[in-house]
């Protein structure tokens, strides 16, 4: 699956070339979907934060960055999707590792994807 650069390196080209190909009420619709996924998931990435998370936060917290990262992809948010993604690698390491604290920089990366969401949703 090609990811969010174009063969020119430039972010979001392709996606931003497959959403101006769409019918703008298809374009709506895709973000709307886009829109409930960030509302549902975020939260749950948002228990990352609290104490110790155990092995099915962990699990559901890497599920819900997958989704996140393939679903801006196609909204077009390429930094959106590269944290998540980032996010996804992170937790994948975690959850070979013994239960601890999660490292500074997962938490980190959890909270800036947040972030990043919740100005898409502002906007």
């Amino acid at each position: 699956m090609p990811d969010e650069r174009s063969p020119a390196g430039a972010p979001g080209a392709q996606a931003s070339r497959r959403r101006a190909a769409l019918p703008p009420d298809v374009v709506a619709s895709l973000r709307a979907a886009f829109e409930q996924e960030v509302r549902r998931r975020v939260p749950r990435l948002c228990r990352l934060q609290r104490d110790v998370p155990g092995r099915a936060v962990l699990v559901q917290a890497q599920r819900d960055a997958h989704s996140l990262a393939s679903s801006a992809v196609v909204v077009g948010e390429a930094e959106a999707a590269r944290c998540a993604r980032a996010l996804e690698g992170a937790l994948e390491q975690c959850l070979l590792q013994p239960f601890a604290p999660l490292p500074p920089e997962v938490l980190a990366q959890a909270e800036r994807l947040a972030g990043l969401l919740d100005a898409w949703l502002r906007r």
